[in-house]
C-alpha cells in the first residue's frame, strides 16, 4: 500500500515537472532545475506507468541506474549528538545492508527533535525513519533486519 501511495505522489510530481513550455519564465526555470535534479537522482519522480519521461514525453534511458541497484526509500538517522556508540552501530548495520542514509543532527533543533520524538513515540536517540515512518532505534532496526523486514521496507517487495 505504501508503494502505491508513493507511486501516486511521484506521478503527481512528475505531471507538475512536465507542466509544458508555456508560462512565466521563472516558473519555467524552476521546472528546468527540478527536472535536472530529478535526472541526477536517477529519476525518482516519474509518471503513472513508472517510466521516466523527458519534457517532450520520450522515455529516458535511466533504466541502467535502476538495473544496477534497486530503488531505495529514503532513510534518515536522527541523532542528538550524545550516543555516538549506538549511532555507529546503526550506521554499521545500514551500511552492511547496502542502505544509503542521511544523518540529521537534531541536538540544536528543538522543533525537529520534538517532532521526531513525538512521531517515534520514544525519547532515546538515535531514531531511524524509513520512507517517512519512524521505526525506532538500534534494537528495533536489528529486529527488522533479523525478520527480513528491513530490506523489504527500504527496497520494497523483493
Amino acid at each position: 500500500m505504501l508503494n502505491q501511495i508513493t507511486n501516486k505522489l511521484r506521478a503527481i510530481a512528475h505531471r507538475q515537472l512536465e507542466g509544458g513550455g508555456a508560462g512565466h519564465p521563472v516558473a519555467q526555470r524552476v521546472r528546468e532545475v527540478a527536472n535536472t535534479i530529478n535526472d541526477l537522482l536517477g529519476r525518482p519522480i516519474r509518471g503513472d506507468d513508472g517510466a521516466a519521461h523527458d519534457g517532450q514525453g520520450a522515455t529516458a534511458a535511466a533504466s541502467s541506474v535502476t538495473a544496477r541497484a534497486p530503488e531505495q526509500a529514503p532513510v534518515i538517522l536522527y541523532f542528538d549528538g550524545k550516543d555516538h556508540r549506538t549511532k555507529a552501530k546503526v550506521e554499521e548495520l545500514l551500511r552492511g545492508r547496502d542502505i544509503t542514509f542521511r544523518v540529521l543532527d537534531v541536538g540544536d533543533d528543538e522543533v525537529e527533535r520534538s517532532w521526531i520524538t513525538t512521531a517515534a513515540k520514544r525519547d532515546e536517540f538515535p531514531i531511524v525513519v524509513i520512507a517517512g515512518t519512524p521505526v525506532g532505534g538500534l534494537h528495533e532496526l536489528t529486529q527488522l533486519d533479523v525478520q527480513g523486514e528491513l530490506k523489504r521496507r527500504v527496497f520494497g517487495a523483493a
